[in-house]
């Protein structure tokens, strides 16, 4: 995966730095300027990539190195629109005298709307990735909770703590999901970015200690607390449950005599359970409440009489265009869906994969009301 990225990542830049020198042409100077100062932002991903950096700038080439990546992306996106309007031009043989005119001035003068429609997309998407909003909804479960009538919870997806997503970024989402008063709190998949020692180093648990449900915070595994391998997935494992978080990886737990939280491992997991042998033994009069990571194969849940799954891993694409290719890849990439009597939603994440910019859904804390039957 790495390997086409970094192709395509190659393609793109190229094809961004030959269009902005030829934009240029009106002065050396600048084009000497443009040379540098585009190929130190660009060689930043290589350098994170390639870890050719002290520790005390990795943080600082880490977000740059990523945030090319959007640029990169919608750069093409707009020279390749632009691109078609000259050739179209071309054809028609239209040739309009403001523009050619000064030829040179109005490329120089098309540069810069570029540069500025860029800085716009980037700060848009930062800020709409790092503050989030709450996604309300109520859901009425056809089955009686023990002496429970209602249940709030509070759904959170793809962290993605580590080195752009920090102490700082958790701290919001705690508040944000404390402001909500929830009786239990759920993650599901993706809380760490890959390695854990970037988050265990800033002690960036230390903020789920600030989180008090009633009914406590639980946890399933995502495919990126398993991409550095087993090892580094127990550390995580262990290292949010020492911060009050409980994993529940291939196993039930009955809460309160009410209700049961069923937690799956990742699909990356060979080992892990069908939903049947997850709910093998308990009492499916109660209502029964499924995490997990990656939303593939509903109807496996709705088969198995799931009362509502949660799940994330899609991130709604993240950055459009994107984001039509996650809604042709799933059933569902983002939001409410019912089939039969099983409710789902899932989570377009309430952080970010790579690029801290998000154009495609936005930062989202789940919030859902359960109405049982009294």
């Amino acid at each position: 995966m790495w390997s086409y990225l970094l192709y395509a990542y190659a393609a793109g830049c190229t094809y961004l730095f030959v269009r902005g020198w030829q934009s240029l042409e009106i002065s050396r100077r600048w084009q000497v300027w443009f040379t540098v100062i585009f190929c130190l932002m660009a060689s930043s991903f290589v350098i994170v990539r390639m870890k050719l950096v002290s520790e005390a700038l990795y943080d600082a080439c880490y977000a740059l190195g990523y945030i090319m990546l959007a640029v990169v992306l919608y750069g093409f996106l707009i020279l390749l629109a632009i691109d078609i309007l000259r050739i179209v031009r071309w054809i028609g043989k239209i040739r309009p005298d403001i523009i050619y005119r000064n030829y040179r001035r109005s490329k120089t003068i098309l540069f810069g709307t570029v540069c500025l429609a860029l800085a716009f997309i980037i700060i848009y998407g930062y800020c709409n990735a790092h503050y989030p909003r709450v996604t309300q909804l109520t859901i009425p479960i056809d089955k009686k909770a023990g002496q429970l009538t209602s249940l709030r919870i509070a759904m959170a997806s793809d962290i993605h703590l580590g080195n752009i997503h920090d102490r700082k970024t958790l701290a919001r989402i705690v508040k944000t999901i404390n402001d909500q008063h929830p009786d239990i709190v759920l993650l599901v998949g993706d809380v760490f970015d890959g390695n854990p020692e970037t988050v265990i180093k800033n002690g960036m648990g230390m903020e789920f200690n600030h989180l008090k449900p009633k009914y406590g915070v639980c946890f399933v595994n995502g495919n990126h607390e398993r991409i550095r391998g087993e090892e580094k997935s127990n550390i995580a494992i262990d290292y949010l449950a020492s911060h009050g978080v409980q994993p529940l990886l291939d196993t039930t737990v009955l809460i309160d005599g009410s209700f049961y939280i069923a937690g799956r491992k990742d699909r990356s997991s060979r080992s892990r359970k069908t939903i049947p042998e997850l709910l093998e033994g308990i009492d499916k009069q109660l209502p029964v409440i499924l995490l997990d990571h990656q939303p593939y194969n509903l109807k496996e849940a709705e088969q198995a009489g799931i009362d509502l799954q949660l799940s994330g891993h899609t991130h709604h694409g993240q950055m459009w265009p994107l984001s039509y290719i996650t809604s042709e890849t799933y059933e569902q990439d983002w939001g409410f869906l019912q089939k039969g009597k099983s409710y789902f939603y899932i989570s377009c994440g309430v952080g970010t994969w790579g690029p801290p910019i998000r154009t495609a859904g936005y930062s989202e804390v789940v919030v859902i009301d359960l109405k049982f039957q009294s």
